[in-house]
């Protein structure tokens, strides 16, 4: 027994034989591969139904930090549909790729099974009043950086970076995929292990990677404008262009 494992089996000593704990499942690093030295032990904990309440939190056991959900499984079905309607999958990935240890009633087992039905389910499309209020957005973004970047601002780097972070989110909503946690995008753009490991997909737009990565790298101002510029204008001639001079968008109201 690795000595991982060892201390997840001392932490679960207090959990395994609650009368309402009916599945474990471990997950992370240390069962999909590569674990790094600050990697923690994910453990999801699911008790009954009945239950009223959750938990979440860590603890240190012989130098390993766990990190432990406790939820029944009306709770994880939320948490997969909020996760859907945010554009991301990770509830439903920790379930697919985790490592069942305890399954006392198949609650597990079909928790697994609609991860993988709300795992394949595609996102709707943007709206086109939407659309277009996204591609302001990116018009507006760019102009800002560009107003930085001429003013000389100290703030050119805190802004350029929040901007091409902010580019991706809404390319990635107008290409109706999803969206990737920006600590994990130069892993998602240039890693494949990345990719298998927590079951993305490819990012469909090879160029805009390619130099969204370049952006990330580039030494100077001068490049980096430059790059950013491109990448704007890239995704907004894929979705249809955008002038600003006459821009307008008619809409319902929104009221509370």
């Amino acid at each position: 027994m690795k000595s991982w494992e060892t201390a997840l089996d001392q932490f679960l000593v207090n959990w395994k034989h609650r009368k309402e704990v009916i599945g474990i499942v471990v997950c992370g690093s240390y069962i999909t591969g590569n674990p790094s030295k600050r990697s923690d032990i994910d453990v999801h904990i699911n008790i009954q139904d009945e239950c009223d309440w959750r938990e979440r939190g860590n603890q240190v056991v012989n130098g390993f930090l766990i990190e432990y959900f406790v939820n029944p499984p009306k709770q994880i079905r939320s948490y997969y549909v909020e996760d859907f309607n945010d554009r991301r999958t990770m509830s439903m990935v920790q379930f697919m790729t985790g490592k069942v240890i305890q399954d006392k009633v198949g609650a597990v087992k079909e928790l697994i099974e609609e991860a993988h039905v709300w795992k394949e389910k595609q996102y709707e499309p943007v709206k086109a009043p939407i659309a277009e209020l996204k591609k302001y957005e990116l018009w507006d973004t760019l102009d800002n950086l560009l107003d930085c970047y001429e003013e000389g601002r100290s703030d050119f780097n805190l802004v350029f970076y929040h901007a091409l972070q902010r580019l991706y989110c809404v390319y990635s909503s107008l290409l109706c995929i999803e969206e990737i946690p920006y600590y994990q995008l130069s892993r998602y753009f240039t890693d494949p292990n990345y990719l298998k490991k927590y079951m993305k997909e490819p990012f469909p737009d090879t160029y805009f990677s390619q130099r969204f990565i370049n952006a990330m790298t580039a030494e100077n101002q001068d490049e980096k404008i430059r790059i950013f510029t491109e990448l704007t204008e890239h995704v907004l001639h894929t979705f249809g262009g955008f002038d600003i001079d006459g821009w307008k968008i008619k809409s319902e109201l929104s009221l509370l």
